[in-house]
């Protein structure tokens, strides 16, 4: 039988399943509660674990528990100009995702999902890109860094990040990710962090101490260094 193009039209077209089954994704909803609106950036994504067990060289753990207890108007705002070292990261992700598909042979897709642990609902992980059908690897992260930025990377992946990138293992339950970082405009790198349990383990207890200090509303004590 001969389907009409109005009939064809009207037939759903079967989806496709991703290649990769992680954990339930986080949901739009957020839990109302004291404070209201600030309840939106309530969790822990992996954007916050290296501030939040204090090994971010950008921000302190103070301020991170400032926005997530809904205190950003007694910050000084960070200002995101055209020309920053972030915009220009994302600008060239897409560039850097294809130049790793060169260098490994790897395909890539992009899923920009967010996840949640299904332990510690406070944790969350936002995945940009999977490694498609590569059982050693899943998750990718793409990086653009300038020169002045560049030492940071003088001897691997710097602590920041990998703590970054051991959260969305953690959350996500993926066995490793790679991270492609474009250095200065011209070298192009690539590094494996793979999934370590002791260290995923370590790392979850010190986001939960942080944790309860944004849940009791009580500030942390403030590190050496921290403004």
């Amino acid at each position: 039988m001969v389907n009409t193009r109005a009939e064809r039209l009207r037939t759903p077209r079967p989806t496709m399943r991703p290649v990769l089954q992680l954990v339930e994704p986080l949901r739009a909803q957020v839990p109302t509660g004291d404070r209201g609106p600030c309840l939106r950036e309530a969790g822990l994504g992996n954007l916050d674990a290296a501030a939040a067990v204090g090994q971010d060289p950008f921000k302190s753990q103070v301020r991170l528990w400032m926005e997530k207890t809904g205190r950003k108007d007694l910050l000084h705002p960070v200002r995101l100009e055209n020309d920053s070292h972030a915009y220009w990261s994302r600008l060239l992700e897409p560039i850097v995702a294809a130049h790793y598909t060169l260098r490994t042979g790897r395909r890539v897709r992009r899923v920009n999902t967010t996840w949640r642990h299904p332990e510690h609902p406070w944790m969350s992980a936002t995945v940009i890109r999977e490694v498609v059908a590569a059982p050693e690897v899943q998750l990718l992260e793409c990086l653009s860094v300038g020169m002045q930025m560049a030492p940071l990377w003088a001897l691997g992946v710097p602590e920041y990040i990998r703590l970054r990138v051991l959260h969305q293992l953690a959350v996500t339950g993926a066995q490793a990710a790679d991270v492609v970082v474009l250095l200065g405009g011209q070298d192009l790198q690539v590094y494996r962090i793979e999934r370590h349990a002791s260290e995923i383990a370590r790392l979850i207890r010190q986001e939960q101490a942080f944790w309860r200090h944004v849940e009791r509303d009580q500030a942390p004590p403030a590190l050496d260094g921290d403004g």
